[in-house]
Parts: structure tokens; sequence; C-alpha cells
């Protein structure tokens, strides 16, 4: 019920050469016969309720000169505009009216602020009014930013349910209970229920949201004001109902859940490292066996990368590794395996040999590597702009030739802001970091790859 294949970057590695790196894509695909297996969704919404929701985040027809004090701040009064949350009431009611759900599809709300309330337990879709009238309490609310909190309330629910589970969190602000939130996101990881994460304007923390996607093989995503005239690969406000109704989108067609990978080497070979690179891109947590990968979407291919480091070995062909994997198909009650594949080989002294690479495998290995340059010109942006500015250019070559337009405009829109206030943004950096995760393009023939130095350069193949 699962098509797999696995290919490494070099079939031929030089021998008695020690430290060399091996980049292993791996492709799983539904089979057609479970394509049309719809799994019955779970989704728990989990909505920040602080005060700062109020915030008006579309242009509005008309200002007041009014304004309206609410947890301590001040938000003014216009007409004709929305605020953060009239735009999640307004999602949920155009998800609960939409052809993508299904009457046994079940649904439920929590907010948090201060602290953490099931507004709705889990309800089948079909009893819209319950629903509706729940999403529309949510503007009852507000105080502080408690997301652990909210989080635990979500999965205290999810635990006791089946078929596909999903959380869909919505923050606009730092949370309170960080040690709280990693917590919940380890119970969530282990019972591979993936995470939707949306961060609303600039207060939220970045590294913290990606490693909630990261850790639960989930999505992130930046919404940005539409008062700010964000441009791609960030979401404008008003765009945030539709972001959501895609999310569930997709849930329908991950009919394929709970990926697990087992990774069996030979002496002295390491794995290093495994992330998914299409359709979005994830770190996945290595320390938790089997290595969770999260779902598959029927129709097309997830990919993985697999990063092994490799002792010297003589002139010979050799397997170094066996990868296995376990699925369930919610759709059709089934549990299945992928009997163990063997990654095999050769060493020679042929340096011509040696040096073929496999390009599609190459242009994962780099569109993988575009979010560590973003990553760490984010960091030198603090204290070194012209250093930042190199490695930003870096990767905007790679984007360029990935063909990847999205990151390339967005890359050069930082470059421009970085050159002239010599620091990014904290808008700009979560527009990179969310874009290098989420702006994945299908890897395909014939693209123009880096050259030799470059590969060596940046990923010490």
């Amino acid at each position: 019920m699962l098509e797999v294949s696995v290919q490494p970057h070099r079939e031929y590695l030089t021998a008695n050469q020690p430290g060399q790196k091996l980049f292993l894509a791996l492709k799983v695909r539904p089979a057609a016969e479970v394509a049309n297996a719809r799994p019955q969704l779970a989704v728990a919404f989990v909505v920040d309720t602080s005060g700062s929701m109020r915030e008006v985040v579309t242009e509005p027809t008309e200002r007041t000169g009014q304004s309206i004090r609410v947890d301590g701040k001040d938000y003014e009064v216009v007409r004709g505009a929305k605020s953060k949350m009239d735009l999640v009431v307004e999602a949920l009611q155009n998800l609960l009216n939409s052809p993508q759900l299904q009457p046994s599809d079940r649904l439920a709300l929590v907010k948090f602020d201060d602290d953490a309330r099931v507004v709705q337990p889990f309800t089948p879709a079909g009893e819209k009014v319950r629903l509706v009238s729940a999403a529309e309490r949510l503007t009852q609310y507000s105080g502080g930013t408690h997301m652990g909190a909210g989080m635990q309330e979500a999965m205290r629910l999810l635990e006791n349910e089946t078929g596909s589970r999903r959380l869909i969190l919505l923050t606009d602000g730092n949370t309170f209970d960080e040690a709280l939130v990693e917590q919940v996101t380890a119970q969530l990881a282990q019972a591979r229920i993936p995470v939707t994460a949306i961060g609303v304007g600039d207060e939220w923390n970045d590294d913290l949201l990606a490693d909630i996607t990261d850790r639960t093989q989930g999505k992130p995503f930046h919404v940005v004001p539409d008062t700010q005239h964000p441009q791609p690969p960030s979401l404008r406000a008003t765009e945030l109902p539709q972001a959501i109704l895609g999310e569930l989108q997709h849930a329908a067609l991950e009919v394929v859940t709970n990926l697990g990978l087992a990774v069996r080497t030979v002496k002295d070979v390491s794995l290093d490292r495994v992330t998914r690179v299409y359709p979005t891109q994830t770190e996945v947590d290595r320390s938790v066996t089997p290595h969770p990968l999260g779902n598959a979407e029927a129709g097309d291919w997830t990919v993985y990368i697999l990063e092994f480091t490799l002792p010297a070995r003589p002139p010979s062909r050799i397997r170094l590794a066996q990868v296995g994997l376990t699925y369930e198909v919610p759709g059709k009650g089934y549990r299945g395996e992928v009997p163990p594949l063997d990654v095999v080989v050769e060493f020679t002294t042929n340096e011509s040999m040696a040096a073929r690479i496999d390009p599609q495998v190459m242009q994962w290995v780099q569109q993988r590597n575009i979010e560590m340059l973003v990553k760490q010109a984010t960091v030198e942006a603090r204290t070194d702009p012209a250093k930042a500015a190199k490695t930003l250019e870096l990767a905007r070559n790679m984007t360029v030739k990935l063909g990847n337009s999205a990151m390339t405009q967005a890359l050069d829109r930082a470059m421009g802001e970085l050159k002239g206030s010599k620091t990014l943004s904290l808008g700009t950096q979560k527009t990179l970091k969310i874009g290098a995760k989420t702006q994945t393009l299908k890897a395909e023939p014939g693209s123009e790859l880096p050259s030799d130095e470059e590969i060596r350069k940046i990923t010490g193949a």
C-alpha cells in the first residue's frame, strides 16, 4: 500500500578516504489502491485569545478617531476592517461550510490567554450550529499568552480520538509557559500528531514554533497584517481563512499516517541527520525510535534526505545500511511495514566514477541547505552585517539555480534591507525562516546545479 524508493547521491565513493558524506533520498507515496481511502479527521484548534488579538490587521474604510483599551493596551476603533480574532472566527466559519469537511469529521476548539479552556470539545462537523457558536465565543476572552496550557488541553482531547489527528495552533505573541510548550510538544510527537503552527505579526517566537513543527512533522505559517503590505512567502492576514482551509484539504489527502523509519548501519557508519525536504521541510527527531516521519499525501511523493558519514574503505562494493518503514492507513484500518531496503555503494580508486552525482538528489540537498544558510545569516546580522550579506547571497544563488523564485524575491528584499539598515527586522527574519521551510520545490531533472566546490563547501560531501 506504500510505494518506496531510495537513491544515493553517489553510487561510487572514493576508496580509502575517511569522513565522506552520503546523501540518500528516501521517497514514499501512497499506492493507488489507498489513494481514495480518506481518513476521518480529528482536528483541534488552539487559538490565542490574548488582548493583542484585537489588533486591526486589514485596511479600514473609515477611521473614527476613537480607541478601546483591552488588557492595558489601546486599540484603534475603525470601520470596515478586521482584527486578528475576526479573521480566526471567519476562518472557522468558512471551514464549517466547506465541502472539504465530512459530517463525521470531528473538531474541537481550545482558547488560551491567562489560562486555557476547552470552548468546544470534539464535535462532529455536521453539528454546525454548535461549532459556529463556539467560534463566535472566542471574542469574549482576553488576557496574557499561555500557549503551553492551550496545547495541553488540546492534547488531552486528541489522545482519545482516532483517525487522522491534527492540532492547528494560532498565536500572535511570546508565551509565558515555554517549558510547558516543550513538554507538550514531546507528547504530541510521541503520539504522532502533527501541528500546524500559525504565527501572526512579528512578536511570536519563530524558533519555538519551528521546533514544534519539526518535532511533530507539521507546518509553520507566517501571517502579516495587510496594513504592512506583505509579500510572499508571508501570508496576508486576509489569506488566513483560506490557509486554514488548505491545511484541512492536505489533512484529508494524508491517507498514510504515522510513518516510522528504522535505519540499521554497518560498523563505523553514522546517520547524522534526517530531513523531510518535500512538500515542506522539517527536521526529523532521531532521538525517537522508529524515527517519526509524519504523514504522506496521496498523489505525490513525500521526500526525505538521510545524511550519513562514512569511514575509509578499501575498493569494494558493500552494503552500508538497511532502511525499513512502518505506517498506517486509517481509512482502511490497516497497519503495514516495508521490508528493509539495502543501501549499497561501491568504493573505488577511479576518480571519474567517484565524481558522478545524482542531480535530483543533490537538488534536494541544496534545497535543505537554503534553510541552514538563512538561519546562519539571521544570527550573523546581529554582529556582522557584511558576513550576513554574503551568506544571504549564497542562499540566493541556490534559489536561482533551483528555480525557487518566491525565495529568491524574499532574499532580494532581505538583502536590500540589510544593506540599508545594517540589520534584519523581526518580520524579515520570520519571513525568511518560515519561507525556507514552506517554499520547497519538487526536484526536476535538468535544473542547473551548483559546482562541485560549492557542494563541498556547504555540505561537506
